[in-house]
């Protein structure tokens, strides 16, 4: 699956997170963060919990307004925008916790994932999708009848159905026993090559540790050596 429409392999940088402080009410969590991803990277953040490895997710992805810094796209600035406007730029973030309709069967819910794009192209991407994570069999169930692995799949999939340039992850594996574990990983194995793709996870289990290509890690809301 080719996820970007680049004409050129050569690497450049995706995202560049300068100088960003953010926080929750007065709490301070990120302070003067800065870190560069670029196409065909995967970067890992580590560090103990409540350190801000999800925060910084979050501002890239205008889930959190910044107090200062800015980030930038394909140098492009984006922490003005709004998450829909981020989508068409290429940009998709996949939380911890699921984000999909109980109420609705995985088709429905892809379909409201891709409701950006023209019926004809939705259908071939949710195809794609279809083949790529093997939920063919699972598209008329819904999410309260699907495992957590399942659940995390369909996750997956309302994030890939755009073809991202950038993924957030945050967590991918958590909550999911060792054969849903086993495939997700093998998915991480199929797009890491892309050269058009970024990835930033954020992710404690050691058996991401063959798909990262360099970590940054937070401690206390600063970046650490």
């Amino acid at each position: 699956m080719v996820f970007c429409y680049h004409l050129t392999t050569k690497f450049f940088v995706s995202i560049n997170i300068k100088n960003i402080s953010a926080g929750y009410g007065k709490k301070m969590v990120l302070s003067q963060i800065s870190f560069e991803v670029s196409s065909g990277e995967t970067v890992l953040l580590t560090g103990g919990n409540g350190s801000g490895k999800s925060t910084v997710l979050k501002c890239i992805y205008s889930l959190l307004p910044l107090w200062n810094g800015e980030i930038l796209f394909e140098n492009k600035r984006i922490d003005t925008l709004n998450p829909s406007d981020l989508i068409r730029l290429g940009i998709v973030y996949i939380p911890q916790k699921n984000f999909n309709f109980e109420n609705l069967s995985v088709e429905e819910n892809l379909k409201i994932a891709g409701n950006i794009y023209s019926k004809n192209e939705r259908c071939d991407r949710i195809e794609d999708v279809y083949q790529q994570l093997g939920l063919k069999a699972l598209k008329k169930r819904k999410p309260f009848n699907l495992s957590g692995g399942e659940k995390k799949l369909l996750a997956f999939g309302m994030g890939l159905i755009h073809k991202p340039k950038l993924i957030l992850f945050d967590e991918p594996l958590a909550g999911i026993d060792n054969n849903n574990t086993d495939k997700i990983l093998a998915i991480f194995n199929s797009i890491i090559n892309d050269p058009c793709l970024a990835m930033i996870i954020v992710e404690h289990k050691d058996a991401v540790r063959d798909i990262f290509n360099r970590k940054i890690k937070i401690e206390l809301g600063r970046i650490v050596n």
